[in-house]
């Protein structure tokens, strides 16, 4: 039976597609800092599987070295290898860059970027032994396109673009696939929470771009992580946005200059 991990399993996109793997028959392992949430999304997770498949939590700061290592290793030695990694964990925060505090960007830095690659390397010793696995990264639209409001989370989210690029091209010869999840707005937890700080302009563009569902964008992730997909971006219009950006990048950047102007004169 295969295995799959999940860092911030317990909400969002993370939790999404922890139910969607326990219905196709996985076993599943969750991370996450909170505990409580955790142990919620445990029993969401249980209640989907089948009575052979296991559902373990661990209550683990993604940013700690040495609990994702422990956490790998007590993983490693309950279940057997990892199938399919999942990074999931991270944060948000909607300013223009020079109201941005020194703090608050090493924070999203720490959490976004740091947390993913500690947690990358915490297993992928054994997928290399193994010559068999999959990472996805959970990324962002705005890791694509450079959006208003967005200077440091979407650095965060360019900076996994990159440090997922070059381990894919690292890892072909250990049979280990690498792949960066990348939508557009989608229906969580953290999205209604940012709804109180987010800046209009950045709302006008989101909303042009609509919402997903967690359970559809979950849905597209899992399909493109099995058949080894670099850029996973799920949805019609976020699919156009980012082609429109890639192959008519001046038409694209005067679009979004208007839309900021217009939201910004509202």
């Amino acid at each position: 039976m295969k295995t799959v991990v999940i860092t911030g399993g317990s909400s969002g996109i993370g939790l999404a597609m922890a139910k969607q793997y326990c219905q196709q028959g996985y076993n599943l392992v969750l991370v996450a800092r909170d505990e409580t949430r955790l142990n919620k999304a445990v029993s969401i997770c249980e209640a989907l599987c089948k009575p052979e498949q296991q559902v373990l939590s661990f209550s683990v700061d993604t940013t700690s070295k040495e609990a994702l290592n422990s956490c790998s290793q007590e993983i490693h030695s309950t279940l057997g290898k990892v199938d399919i990694l999942v990074l999931s964990a991270g944060i948000v925060d909607c300013k223009r860059m020079i109201e941005h505090d020194d703090e608050s960007f090493e924070k999203l830095f720490k959490t976004n970027v740091v947390g993913a690659r500690l947690a990358a390397k915490a297993f992928l010793p054994s997928m290399i032994e193994n010559k068999s696995g999959q990472i996805c990264f959970v990324g962002s639209l705005g890791g694509l396109i450079s959006t208003y409001g967005y200077s440091t989370y979407g650095a965060t989210k360019f900076a996994l673009m990159g440090l997922a690029g070059a381990m894919r091209k690292e890892l072909v010869e250990h049979n280990v696939g690498v792949s960066v999840l990348c939508p557009g707005e989608v229906d969580t937890e953290m999205t209604a929470n940012e709804a109180d700080i987010i800046l209009p302009q950045t709302r006008l563009i989101k909303d042009i771009g609509g919402t997903l569902s967690a359970d559809y964008v979950a849905k597209a992730a899992i399909k493109g992580v099995k058949k080894n997909r670099f850029i996973i971006v799920p949805g019609f219009k976020s699919k156009n946005a980012y082609w429109f950006s890639r192959v008519f990048p001046k038409s694209f950047a005067c679009f979004m200059q208007l839309v900021i102007k217009f939201s910004s004169r509202r």
